[in-house]
Parts: C-alpha cells; structure tokens; sequence
C-alpha cells in the first residue's frame, strides 16, 4: 500500500472526495443536513462530533480508522429494511449468508423461516439485543460489526470504505 493512498486522517480543512463519502454516511445517520461538498468544514466536524459521542468513539472531530468504521457500519445498518419471519428476498439472503460466516449454517434461501428466525434470536441474545427475532437497525449493526472483513487488516478495511486501491 502506497501511504500516499492511504485516505485517514480527515479533519477539519480536508477537502477531496473522501470527504464526500464520510458526509454521504453522517446524512444517511440524519446527523449532517447539509449538501454534500466534500469539504470538512465546521459543519461537518460537528456531525463528526456528534457520531463519535453517540457511539462512544473519542471525541475529536478527527475521522481515524475507528471512526471510519463505525460511520460505514452504522450507515449500511440504518439502510437495511426491518426482516422477519416471513420476509424473502436478496436481504434475506444477505443476512443468512453473513450470520453463516461466523455463527451458524443457516441455508441461504433468501426465505426467513422459524430456522432464520431462531439463528436471529440466538445472535441476538449474544450481542445483549432485544431477542425476538426482529433485525432491525441494531441487529445489522452488531451483525456488519462482527461478519464484514472479517480478520481484514484495518488498513484494508479503509481502503474498502473510501474505494482506494493500490494501483
């Protein structure tokens, strides 16, 4: 990996398309209300700010790699429809495939049956959640927490998040 490459650290001052990305996820949050600029303005060190407290990062107004994660997680958690017994479809799907890679062999039909629901509560109940079947918002996140990259170097995992290669 070239460091130049490397997108972290983003702070205020920090204007590129980086920046777009990191309010692209604080607008999904509904923190950031304004257009997305991909400047780092006062505006967006607020929003930044206001991450980092409700999810008990340091607050520094400073997008490191903890930051940069847990804005990807939570942003892609807050998209995903509400699935339950008898929902179907590619999120279905989604779900049992990334419950399977660490906690289970649920057969990846993409139909939440009482087995899905079951595997939903026992993950669930792991991650101290309400246990009741229902992956909301909460569930993905603990869910995208524990399966995406995982054992990926955390280098790796930014250069996901912000698109960035090595070429």
């Amino acid at each position: 990996m070239t460091a130049a490459l490397y997108p972290l650290p983003l702070q205020e001052g920090a204007n590129n398309p980086n920046v777009n990305m990191v309010q692209y996820f604080l607008q999904t949050l509904k923190l950031y209300p304004e257009p997305i600029d991909g400047i780092f303005g006062p505006k967006t060190k607020e929003a930044v700010l206001k991450f980092q407290a409700a999810y008990g990062l340091i607050e520094d107004g400073i997008v490191m790699e903890e930051t940069a994660i847990a804005l990807d997680i939570e942003a892609r958690a807050a998209q995903k429809p509400v699935i339950k017994e008898g929902s179907t479809g590619e999120v279905v799907k989604e779900f049992q495939e990334i419950y399977n890679q660490q906690h289970g062999t649920l057969t990846v039909d993409g139909v939440f049956g009482a087995k899905t629901k079951e595997a939903a509560i026992k993950f669930q109940q792991s991650q101290g959640l309400t246990a009741d079947g229902i992956v909301g918002a909460k569930t993905w996140s603990s869910l995208y927490t524990l399966g995406m990259h995982p054992g990926t170097p955390v280098a790796e995992r930014i250069n996901l998040i912000f698109n960035v290669s090595d070429c």
